[in-house]
């Protein structure tokens, strides 16, 4: 059977989190994707009405992240968790030397940035810190505090 890959750049960094949502799951590998930007274009209501995690086209950019290996089960479930085909829509991206690996989007990003809760930001941290990505994307999220509204 080939490989499902998928990549997580938002809460799902924490290992707790994804050991808890697909147990399945193994860490494959970190990761770092350009042409694409951490950005938190929707508003979770299960998160205080504040901005959630999605990744979008840039080509200036990069964004870090872990890759996972995962059951059809654990998409199953992630589906579900997600609410694929409402909030986001599970699709590809081209990763070199992976291929095609499986991500989610959100269903609508008209470019808004909503600011997060510190709660969900300080756990998209603690997961990027747990799975060692750069100092400098680290850096970058903490800048997410003090981004405003647009």
């Amino acid at each position: 059977m080939a490989e499902l890959l998928y990549f997580a750049y938002g809460s799902n960094l924490l290992k707790h989190q994804m050991q808890a949502r697909c147990p399945g799951a193994r860490l494959h590998s970190v990761v770092r994707v350009q042409g694409y930007e951490l950005c938190f274009p929707m508003i979770s209501f299960t998160r205080s009405g504040m901005g959630v995690a999605s990744i979008r086209p840039n080509e200036d950019a990069y964004v870090e992240g872990v890759i996972y290996e995962m059951t059809p089960d654990d998409f199953r479930r992630l589906d579900h968790y997600e609410s694929e085909g409402t909030k986001y829509r599970r699709d590809t991206i081209t990763i070199p030397k992976l291929g095609e690996v499986w991500t989610y989007f959100p269903r609508l990003d008209a470019g808004h940035h909503y600011p997060p809760s510190e709660e969900y930001l300080n756990a998209v941290i603690e997961g990027a810190t747990e799975h060692g990505l750069s100092a400098e994307y680290i850096a970058t999220l903490r800048a997410f505090w003090d981004k405003e509204l647009e």
